[in-house]
């Protein structure tokens, strides 16, 4: 789940910097940058979900989540490209260029990764545990991105940046960009993928009733602490287990 190191803290004092601390940077008030580009991000997210359902939807789990990936990992180009003006050198204005990025694009890609992951979480959850596997999971994603933001706050630490005052040393951010934001989560993410099952979204990832067989015999075939385990009450057991699925 974590794939990517958090450096979205110095990026976004390097868009609203001063001039003194970045000469020629964008200098974005915090109305521009949290208010419209979050307003537009809403638009964009129910935009997101819609295009997901009738484009990707019928995928198999392995290539939605690899392309997720890359285009997620490709939006943080326009990070960059801004970082070393080269949006100026083509004659894009900043505030148009960011907002295509970093409004748009990465808030396209957040749901579009979100929405399979989401159904992953479903799928992995046992008949009448449904609740339980998917808080458990979604803990497990919030503590990856307190451990993203904390390495990621390390990170820029130990690289040397001064993001505030009048002598900010901002030359390490695109390096950082570049190992963080792209190659690391390719490196690492896609591999992954491909412990994934590669069924369609609409197929189960786990035979729960071949489960639930292979956990009757193998509790059948020994017995209890005690020595008394019968196969009925093994039977009964498993009923009960399978209860809130029949229901």
């Amino acid at each position: 789940m974590n794939l990517r190191i958090s450096i979205g803290s110095a990026l976004s004092y390097w868009y609203t910097a001063s001039e003194q601390c970045n000469p020629g940077g964008p200098h974005f008030s915090y109305t521009y940058y949290i208010t419209v580009t979050g307003i537009i991000g809403s638009v964009v997210n129910f935009v997101a979900v819609l295009l997901y359902q009738n484009f990707l939807s019928g995928w198999r789990f392995r290539p939605v989540l690899i392309f997720t990936l890359v285009i997620g990992c490709a939006a943080s180009i326009i990070d960059l490209t801004i970082i070393m003006r080269w949006n100026i050198a083509i004659g894009i204005p900043v505030k148009v260029y960011f907002l295509f990025g970093n409004a748009i694009i990465e808030n396209l890609v957040i749901v579009l990764n979100s929405i399979p992951m989401s159904a992953i979480y479903a799928k992995i959850a046992p008949p009448g545990m449904e609740s339980a596997v998917f808080a458990f999971t979604v803990g497990i994603a919030n503590f990856c991105n307190m451990v993203s933001q904390l390495l990621g706050s390390g990170v820029i630490s130990w690289s040397g940046m001064t993001t505030v005052g009048d002598d900010c040393n901002w030359e390490q951010l695109p390096y950082l960009i570049v190992i963080f934001q792209i190659l690391i989560p390719l490196l690492v993410g896609v591999p992954a993928v491909f412990l994934i099952p590669n069924v369609l979204q609409t197929e189960h990832l786990i035979d729960w009733d071949k489960e639930a067989s292979s956990w009757r015999q193998r509790n059948a075939d020994g017995p209890d602490e005690d020595g008394t385990r019968t196969p009925s009450t093994v039977d009964d057991d498993v009923d009960s287990r399978l209860e809130p699925l029949l229901l």
